[in-house]
């Protein structure tokens, strides 16, 4: 039991002094429990050691169970268990964990059965059938793309887009990708895409929890998946992750980069390659039948018959080779108007590039995560986020320095 101490008697303690005064007194008092709950977040780290949250419809709480203890099963999220194990301060964060001794599956959670129920019931519906999967166009000049406009997805995206093909047009969509709303933002995000002339569209984010992916496993966003009249590619998550968009998706991509990369298989360099291949192949084919037709001149005017047309012969080589020479320059022209288009979109894909911005300088200010608009005045929060391209700062608004200012 902690005692009251008077103001004169109290003592200033360190940090870790704290820490582990804590630590004593949750192992004195708790001791060995066994907790019943929903896993989320596990993730086996190369250590060996395995890392996971317990969490039921009111609480949750970090849990570890080290490298070398014994497990009968493969945990997952969304898996109802029993743990056993005593409670323990991890010191350098002030955090309290549950130091796992053994962990025993109870069944599934809600969130998993919810998964498996609706994953039946779509693929009883045919919405998983391969026969009404589209292909991927060879070719793709024209993309469209759901995510969110903050973090890493859409920049590895468009890197990877501009490194194989530059030339290639997006339609960028900023989407809501988690939270309430995010699901219903999802299908009209495809359904605009799908107004638009792009050949196919990536509905990407990053990994997460299967609370954290939960809007791609909505029977709203499979429906619109299903109904997209273009094809779609599906790259959520981690490549172990799973959704209901996978597998109603026409193609499931391992990342978001794997995706820019399935939709760029012929690069610009390919392209070009092939445009020269073919160009040196009709020139090689030209030359070949004016070869042949110089030949058959050349046996017509030795004959006598023939003598007298030596002059008109003459004249329509000459002309052979004067319709030679304007092939030869038409194909130089077009490949230089091929090379400045290239350019020229390349540099427009680079100017709406969302994030550009903050390489020359600027910053985005946020608030709980969200931007906050030009019309929103800052004075009407207290603290607020400032992003610029290498950090995430965070700011108090001072609201009485204003007032002494003014």
């Amino acid at each position: 039991m902690i005692r009251l101490q008077r103001e004169e008697d109290k003592i200033t303690l360190s940090v870790s002094e704290l820490t582990e005064k804590i630590s004593r007194v949750l192992e004195r008092e708790i001791g060995i429990v066994s907790v019943s709950g929903e896993i989320s977040n596990y993730k086996l780290h190369s250590s060996g050691h395995r890392y996971f949250t317990l969490k039921d419809g009111g609480a949750s709480i970090s849990c570890v169970l080290w490298r070398g203890r014994q497990l009968k099963f493969n945990p997952s999220d969304g898996m109802k268990v029993v743990v056993r194990g005593s409670i323990s301060v991890f010191p350098p964060r002030g955090q309290y964990q549950l130091d796992c001794d053994t962990i025993e599956p109870a069944g599934m959670g809600d969130l998993f059965v919810a998964f498996e129920a609706l994953k039946a019931k779509l693929e009883a519906a045919g919405y998983f059938d391969s026969n009404r999967k589209r292909k991927i166009p060879q070719i793709v000049t024209k993309i469209g793309v759901a995510t969110s406009p903050t973090g890493a997805v859409i920049r590895d995206i468009t890197t990877t887009l501009e490194r194989r093909f530059p030339a290639i047009q997006i339609y960028f969509r900023p989407t809501l990708v988690q939270g309430e709303g995010s699901s219903d933002d999802i299908v009209k995000a495809i359904r605009e895409l799908n107004a638009t002339d792009a050949q196919v569209i990536i509905l990407a984010r990053g990994g997460g929890s299967l609370e954290d992916l939960w809007s791609f496993n909505e029977e709203k966003t499979a429906d619109a998946i299903f109904n997209s009249k273009k094809p779609l590619i599906s790259a959520v998550g981690h490549e172990t992750d799973f959704t209901i968009s996978d597998f109603v998706a026409d193609l499931r991509a391992a990342t978001p980069t794997a995706a820019a990369e399935l939709v760029s298989r012929i690069t610009q360099s390919d392209f070009l390659d092939n445009l020269s291949d073919t160009s040196s192949n009709i020139t090689k084919m030209l030359m070949r039948k004016i070869n042949e037709k110089k030949q058959y001149l050349d046996y017509m005017t030795g004959t006598a018959a023939f003598g007298k047309l030596e002059h008109h012969i003459k004249t329509s080589s000459l002309k052979i080779d004067e319709i030679q020479r304007r092939i030869e320059s038409n194909l130089s022209n077009k490949m230089n108007e091929l090379n400045t288009s290239i350019e020229s979109k390349s540099v427009l894909i680079n100017s709406l590039y969302p994030l550009a911005p903050l390489g020359k300088g600027f910053a985005i200010i946020k608030r709980n995560g969200k931007i906050i608009n030009k019309d929103q005045s800052l004075y009407d929060f207290q603290k607020i986020e400032i992003e610029r391209e290498k950090e995430t700062v965070f700011a108090r608004i001072e609201k009485q320095l204003q007032d002494e200012l003014f």
